[in-house]
């Protein structure tokens, strides 16, 4: 038996528990239309899924068909394990609160590249380490309040996307090939803009005609991006399900 016959045995009890009542239909894709490396790269994703749901204290339970058979194939062709690990936690929390896993995410996992999911985890990290060191009276009353999180409408840290001006983590450097406009695309971030103008009353110095006199208006454009609600219910179910002594 080669070593990939023998792997995908091992996980056949966890295809059993997680297919449910459609447990011959995996397993015809797995044996009939998939190609060694993309066997392989899925039973990777499900040993990742077993080693996640038992460091949470949880059971494999039946994941619905609209999200197994598109995380099935999705995670079959991914090799990278950064994103392996997206795909193992996504399939965990599907077993266990199905209604909390859109098919949405789904689609958004696929379109994000080993440093786009690389990226994004960093810049949650830093943003958070950014915002718990500047002023947070905006957000809270009470001044010591920590995050330990990510939450709607923070605010990236400044230099999560390369910005010259402005003083970064000397180990902190952004891949050439990630861009704020994927992110925001796919509703992971938002981009706010603020206008500011004010009006100075100004009498042009050889007119004393009052028709003459006239306002300049100056304005200043200030912009930033913020994480999205749907971000964090993103990551959330990617990271896998709760384990049982948080809940």
């Amino acid at each position: 038996m080669n070593d990939l016959s023998e792997a995908i045995n091992k996980a056949a009890d966890l295809i059993h528990r997680l297919a449910g009542p459609v447990c011959d239909d995996i397993g015809a894709m797995i044996s009939d239309i998939m190609k060694p490396i993309r066997a392989k790269n899925l039973v990777n994703t499900l040993r990742r899924t077993q080693r996640i749901l038992h460091e949470a204290g949880l059971p494999a339970n039946a994941v619905p068909t609209r999200l197994l058979f598109p995380i099935a194939d999705a995670s079959s062709i991914e090799n990278d394990e950064t994103l392996q690990e997206m795909w193992a936690g996504l399939l965990a929390t599907a077993s266990q609160q199905t209604d909390s896993v859109s098919p949405s995410f789904i689609e958004t996992l696929k379109q994000l590249t080993p440093d786009d999911a690389r990226h994004l985890e960093l810049i949650c990290q830093e943003s958070v380490k950014h915002f718990n060191s500047i002023d947070r009276t905006k957000y809270f009353l009470n001044r010591g309040a920590k995050m330990d999180r990510i939450f709607d409408g923070m605010l990236l840290a400044p230099w999560s996307f390369g910005a010259a001006s402005v003083k970064k983590p000397m180990e902190f450097n952004v891949p050439p090939t990630v861009y704020p406009d994927t992110y925001e695309r796919l509703g992971l971030v938002r981009r706010t803009i603020e206008v500011k103008s004010s009006f100075d009353r100004r009498e042009l110095s050889w007119a004393n005609d009052p028709e003459q006199i006239h306002q300049e208006v100056d304005s200043e454009v200030d912009g930033w991006y913020e994480f999205t609600e749907y971000c964090i219910r993103f990551l959330d179910a990617c990271h896998g399900p709760v384990p049982t002594k948080e809940i």
